[in-house]
């Protein structure tokens, strides 16, 4: 695909900070806002896992607050003591087959979790939503 050409208004003070971060950093004021826009705007589902896919293009249709319980969502204590036991024994080397299998089901949910806590948040802050601070987060625990 050939590159697009974008040209857009942008607030002075907005480009004076971008053209002294240029300086700073000794790179030209279009990497600065390629890689701006490129870590700022959600991924497409079409580079997210085939699996997960569905799960990720049902969060873009939720509420504001739906979002916000899938972004805050936890796995409950028996899952993480379940993972936990599991690790513990593959570490000793005492993990049966089916045992192994457990724990791949278990890291694999935990992997589309995070994805979708993730995910989550991308849109709500795309939505215009403050995201919690880490001492936020920490603090709900």
């Amino acid at each position: 695909m050939s590159e697009s050409i974008v040209a857009i208004p942008m607030p002075p003070l907005l480009y004076q900070r971008l053209q002294r971060l240029a300086v700073l950093t000794h790179r030209p004021l279009e990497s600065l806002v390629l890689q701006a826009l490129d870590t700022n705007v959600p991924p497409l589902l079409e580079e997210m896992p085939e699996q997960i896919r569905t799960d990720l293009a049902a969060l873009e249709q939720l509420t504001d607050e739906a979002l916000r319980q899938v972004a805050s969502s936890h796995w409950d204590a028996q899952q993480h003591t379940r993972y936990s036991t599991l690790v513990e024994k593959e570490r000793a080397g005492t993990l049966t087959p089916a045992e192994q299998k457990t724990l791949e089901e278990l890291y694999h949910d935990a992997n589309c979790q995070m994805l979708r806590k993730a995910y989550a948040n991308a849109l709500l802050k795309w939505r215009g939503h403050q995201l919690p601070t880490l001492a936020q987060l920490e603090a709900s625990q």
